[in-house]
């Protein structure tokens, strides 16, 4: 099954400014993206969205450390995301028109949430270094200091994070009324691996 779409924050790009970074960084990552599972069948968007197969982008992590309030930049597009300590959730959406939708097809909301669980070092190690293969459902260890685990981010700067796994799912949401395409959804497992700092 063929299908390309790909984030639409990337396709945000050029439309968005955001200089600076907002909250405690926690590192820059390079992601690799794979499909895994679609049931939009052959669906090209204009301006294009995607590609067929797996693709990278760098992305840095910031949150505010006395909340929840997390942030994710892709070039110079900034995204609100949430942080609870140990998974990190962004969600996004464009507008985009889609060839197979139809001419009096309105613009189809692309709605996009990328969710990734970040890894300490500690928790790194345990695993091996690499992502396990549920990490959103209990494949992660746990932190107990106690057993030489330690939890991502604590208080202090700065977080203790080399691993981000998870996934990205896409949602097309066409208006049945006035488009010939149905909604659909593609799913792709995420990893990313930090950046090394540079001087």
């Amino acid at each position: 099954m063929r299908i390309r779409l790909q984030m639409a924050f990337l396709s945000l790009m050029a439309c968005q400014s955001s200089p600076t970074i907002h909250g405690q960084q926690i590192g820059t990552f390079t992601f690799s993206s794979v499909p895994v599972g679609s049931d939009c069948q052959n669906l090209a968007a204009i301006p294009p969205i995607g590609a067929d197969g797996g693709f990278t982008f760098d992305a840095i992590l910031s949150r505010d450390p006395a909340s929840t309030q997390a942030f994710m930049r892709v070039g110079n597009v900034e995204r609100d995301a949430g942080f609870d300590g140990q998974i990190f959730t962004s969600l996004a959406s464009a507008p985009r028109h889609f060839i197979e939708c139809g001419t009096n097809c309105d613009p189809v909301p692309v709605v996009e949430t990328i969710r990734v669980v970040l890894l300490s070092s500690s928790q790194d190690s345990a695993l091996g270094g690499s992502c396990p293969p549920n990490p959103l459902d209990g494949g992660v260890p746990v932190a107990t200091p106690d057993g030489g685990i330690s939890p991502p981010c604590p208080t202090a700067d700065p977080c203790d994070v080399v691993r981000a796994c998870g996934e990205l799912i896409d949602v097309v949401s066409p208006d049945g009324g006035s488009c010939q395409c149905d909604a659909c959804t593609l799913l792709s497992t995420v990893e990313g691996q930090r950046k090394a700092s540079t001087p």
